[in-house]
């Protein structure tokens, strides 16, 4: 039932914020064509060990473009699961970019981390062919957040190129949007999570 539920929480985060605000501009086409890949972690411990045959198993499908590593029970803070997302990247053998997404974002958050709160904490891993491909198509958008920490992004020596394309183009959808809106619509998937695993652990 974890599995199923998380795989469910996680569903509503892209559709109704990815890609309802377009943050992504190649998240639904990539879903439709079914060039997306998700597994749970259901071991606290978040062993490597029980990843890696998972990640390299999708580096060998062609077919996959993008992979979410959900773990509904990390126990660590943002940093730690950080961590472990780089951990998750060096374990594709730079097959794909690992980009960390994590719950809940302090009011100062910047545009990047804002977006990024999931319902669980979640590596998102991108084919880096894929983006090499997006880049010489159109000028740097959203894909280059994941070649970038959310130090580069957000600092004040951003490069140019991205600041421009990406953190621009989200901020003036927010600005459009309301910050408000879009957190309401993360409280109540992160509110959705906290009733549903309460169910689950009762039972």
């Amino acid at each position: 039932m974890l599995v199923t539920e998380a795989l469910r929480l996680h569903d509503r985060y892209q559709r109704e914020v990815i890609e309802r605000f377009s943050i992504c501009p190649w998240a639904k086409p990539a879903r439709l064509e079914g060039r997306i890949r998700a597994h749970v972690v259901t071991d606290a411990a978040c062993p490597l060990d029980l990843v890696g045959p998972v990640v390299a198993q999708w580096g060998a499908d062609r077919e996959v473009d993008v992979g979410f590593v959900i773990a509904p029970l990390f126990e660590g803070d943002a940093a730690a699961f950080s961590h472990w997302a780089q951990s998750i990247e060096r374990l594709s053998e730079e097959t794909f970019f690992s980009a960390p997404f994590f719950p809940r974002a302090p009011r100062s958050a910047g545009t990047v981390q804002l977006l990024r709160q999931t319902p669980d904490p979640t590596v998102q891993l991108v084919r880096r062919t894929t983006l090499e491909s997006v880049r010489v198509q159109d000028p740097p958008h959203y894909a280059d957040i994941f070649a970038l920490s959310l130090q580069d992004l957000e600092g004040d020596h951003a490069p140019c190129s991205v600041a421009a394309t990406v953190l621009a183009r989200n901020e003036r959808t927010l600005e459009c949007e309301g910050r408000a809106k879009l957190q309401s619509i993360l409280d109540d998937i992160r509110q959705d999570r906290d009733k549903t695993y309460a169910r689950l652990h009762k039972t």
